[in-house]
């Protein structure tokens, strides 16, 4: 588990498991965003359907305050990652909060995004992750390695 330190604050990468999932589209299962591979085309999780919505749900370890999402990416710019999408987090799958509407620059440089302030930073269990809309019209939603840190 990394850490680093940043004004005083102790930052850590926070363990998930897959909750719940939309659509998987054959061998691109949501578990294969649980590891960091930007070389290996494959480990990525992809929509068997490019009409939306189509998400990931996210369970923590353990409660936590987090702050930050950060997406990693395939080494190459790919028609399939997401330009557009939503992150929603709560303490129980069935009742979130909208933390973030964002999109990721087709390149391969790792976003790390700022989640909004709710209730002075309350700890969440779930994220859900919702699919926009893709770089590539047509084409199916894509997810690659994703690490929340709080």
């Amino acid at each position: 588990m990394a850490e680093s330190t940043t004004s005083g604050e102790q930052l850590q990468n926070l363990k998930y498991s897959i909750h719940k999932y939309s659509t998987f589209s054959a061998n691109f299962v949501p578990e294969n965003i649980l590891e960091d591979k930007p070389t290996d085309q494959s480990s990525r999780w992809s929509s068997d359907s490019n009409n939306p919505p189509q998400y990931l749900i996210l369970k923590l370890e353990h409660p936590a305050v987090v702050k930050t999402i950060t997406f990693g990416k395939y080494e190459k710019t790919h028609v399939c990652n997401v330009k557009k999408f939503r992150v929603y987090g709560g303490l129980s799958d069935d009742n979130m909060v909208l933390l973030l509407e964002s999109g990721l620059k087709n390149d391969t440089v790792s976003e790390t995004l700022v989640l909004k302030t709710y209730r002075v930073w309350s700890p969440i269990s779930f994220t859900f992750c919702q699919d926009c809309s893709t770089s590539g019209m047509t084409f199916h939603f894509s997810l690659l390695f994703n690490e929340d840190i709080f």
